[in-house]
């Protein structure tokens, strides 16, 4: 798996574990090599039956094939059973993506009362997500010499796309990073910007707590959550509001990190009142 995002490969480790773990639950005594093209139609039926979106559906299937093809080349089966996997259909603009009205998100970060170190570090870290629309990997990854206080700029490594960007800090949000560096960051030796304070104190291993701290926030703000909740809500959020500002649609990739402007036109849609200001006239119609 050398080449892919840290990302990428737990995914294809959770969806190798899920496999496993239903075959030993299902067929319980039985080797790899026992592996037929029934079970793995059966497992695949499974796993997508837990699947809510046709992104997790593609995903559920292109993890499966993966750890069926490493079976084999593994030699821990004599076939590649991979081919036998059905591929889901996935149209990226067909659904819009999951968001929050911008007075939801405002009431949330205004909801944090600074007064302890947990609050301090969780306003600073929504105020970041939501006011930059970097991902989860992308703010646990900023060191603190990745700010730069002069431009009001932060640096960010490890991109989706491979690339670094510079990405802008408003005043508000950096006023609640220099509280949290001075008031609430752990005295540790660590280059991280961000911290656990559970211990081993240091930086975050995984997106799971940056995701918990979002949701929790949010909640705390009134705001009722679906299924998704994480760091990418604000930056859906975020990138919508922008949107419906008419900001640039170019400007607006840039700032999310997207290669293709392809990817950010997907929140042209959520603009529904702007595309029908563009919209042609009907023909024959009145003028």
């Amino acid at each position: 798996m050398r080449g892919l995002e840290p990302k990428t490969r737990e995914g294809i480790l959770l969806g190798g574990r899920r496999f496993l773990d239903w075959f030993r639950h299902r067929h319980s005594g039985q080797n790899l090599d026992a592996l037929t093209a029934e079970h793995v139609l059966d497992a695949v039926e499974h796993r997508l039956s837990l699947s809510a979106t046709s992104g997790t559906r593609t995903a559920v299937t292109s993890h499966i094939r993966t750890f069926l093809r490493f079976l084999c080349w593994a030699g821990h089966h004599r076939q590649d059973l991979a081919r036998l996997v059905p591929r889901t259909p996935y149209w990226r603009l067909a659904h819009l993506p999951p968001r929050l009205a911008w007075g939801d998100v405002r009431r949330a970060i205004d909801a944090i009362g600074a007064t302890t170190p947990v609050a301090i570090r969780d306003r600073a870290v929504l105020l970041l997500l939501a006011t930059t629309g970097i991902r989860n990997g992308e703010l646990r990854a900023i060191r603190l010499q990745d700010i730069d206080w002069r431009t009001g700029e932060v640096f960010i490594r490890r991109t989706k796309g491979k690339r670094d960007r510079v990405v802008p800090l408003l005043e508000e949000t950096g006023a609640a990073l220099v509280d949290y560096i001075l008031r609430a960051r752990p005295k540790v030796d660590s280059p991280y910007l961000f911290l656990s304070f559970t211990p081993p104190v240091g930086a975050f291993k995984s997106a799971a707590p940056v995701s918990r701290i979002v949701r929790k926030r949010l909640r705390h703000g009134g705001v009722e959550l679906g299924r998704v909740a994480g760091a990418h809500l604000l930056r859906h959020s975020l990138a919508t509001q922008l949107v419906g500002q008419r900001r640039p649609i170019n400007e607006v990739a840039d700032l999310l990190g997207h290669r293709s402007i392809n990817t950010t036109a997907l929140y042209v849609k959520v603009a529904a009142s702007q595309l029908a200001e563009v919209a042609l006239p009907f023909p024959g119609g009145a003028a």
